[in-house]
């Protein structure tokens, strides 16, 4: 039976309220507000195929139409069938810098690894992303010692119902060339990016894949194409599985623990910053350790460990976000 590897991040409410607790009044206050039941349960409603929560669940338990999904969008790739591998277990997700992720990973039957994402946030990083993903891939395939002429070749596909190029297509698909040649040079490193836009006008793809697209940024014509309809189908399905429902409320909670730590940490470093600013401004008028923690209401360590980065430049003045990069770094070293 073909399966594909579906992970998730969950946490116990205990864990939440621990995450929460552990952050200032900030992020305590804005957390109340952002994971209110009631809009949990209006989100869950209204939820479709476009919803990252429900695209996993849906694809991840019925493979066929996963399968269908890869064959629409992939055509020139000839996917036969798909299957998991042990090897895709050690790509795990977690609560950490990157925030949470769903994933499918899937392999076909050539060997060739997949990872399908639904993208719904525009966060304006979305190249960034598929490298960061297509790494993660080569490093669970590779076993310690292995050639690398044994890595697979890997397709990261994403789906977004936003242009993140502006170019209004359907499809844009990536490979590494050499610019230097102006007849098309690929590397031949075997990866391939491609992003799937909902959004999109130009470009000829499958009947079958524009409804599905419609599906995702919430447009269903009933009998428009029969893959559209048996998706839907599955996601009525869905939405009636009490325990998914639940996993789901579950999974909103953390994605906003995530977003209000992240606030929250953003908000701290600039308030470092601003005090890195106030103690190299001091420190270039002459005065001591002592004197501008007075003024800034600080510790003298906080100020004497500031002062001992700037001097770490030289005779160079350093910009206050050298100085800052460098503070966090250290910190990061500490606190592991």
């Amino acid at each position: 039976m073909n399966k594909t590897i579906y992970k998730e991040t969950i946490v116990s409410t205990e864990e939440i309220l621990t995450a929460a607790s552990s952050t200032d009044m900030y992020l305590t206050n804005t957390l109340s507000s952002e994971i209110a039941m009631e809009s949990l349960e209006e989100k869950w409603e209204k939820a479709g195929i476009g919803n990252a929560f429900i695209f996993g669940k849906v694809m991840s338990t019925n493979t066929d139409l996963l399968l269908e999904l890869l064959q629409l969008s992939l055509p020139e790739m000839e996917i036969e069938g798909i299957s998991t591998a042990d090897s895709e277990a050690s790509i795990k997700t977690s609560i950490d810098a990157h925030g949470v992720r769903l994933d499918i990973i899937v392999r076909d039957y050539s060997g060739r690894s997949y990872n399908i994402e639904m993208q719904l946030r525009n966060e304006k990083n979305i190249p960034q992303r598929m490298r960061y993903y297509s790494g993660s891939l080569d490093q669970a395939s590779l076993k310690p010692g292995e050639s690398y002429s044994k890595l697979k070749d890997t397709v990261i596909l994403f789906i977004t119902p936003f242009d993140p190029f502006d170019r209004m297509r359907y499809r844009y698909t990536f490979r590494n060339i050499c610019l230097e040649e102006e007849e098309r040079l690929e590397l031949g490193d075997g990866t391939t990016k491609v992003i799937l836009n909902a959004a999109g006008k130009n470009g000829e793809i499958p009947p079958a894949l524009t409804d599905f697209l419609n599906l995702v940024i919430g447009i269903y014509m009933p009998g428009s194409s029969s893959y559209a309809d048996r998706v839907q189908k599955q996601v009525q399905i869905a939405k009636h599985n009490s325990t998914w429902r639940s996993e789901y409320m579950n999974w909103e909670m953390t994605l906003a623990v995530e977003r209000d730590k992240g606030k929250a940490e953003g908000f701290k470093e600039g308030e470092t910053l601003r005090d890195i600013r106030l103690i190299m401004d001091k420190s270039a008028l002459g005065q001591s350790e002592e004197k501008i923690s007075i003024d800034i209401l600080t510790d003298i360590s906080y100020v004497h460990e500031i002062c001992s980065i700037i001097s770490s430049f030289g005779n160079t003045p350093p910009k206050p976000e050298d100085v800052l990069e460098k503070y966090l770094k250290k910190q990061r070293t500490k606190n592991k």
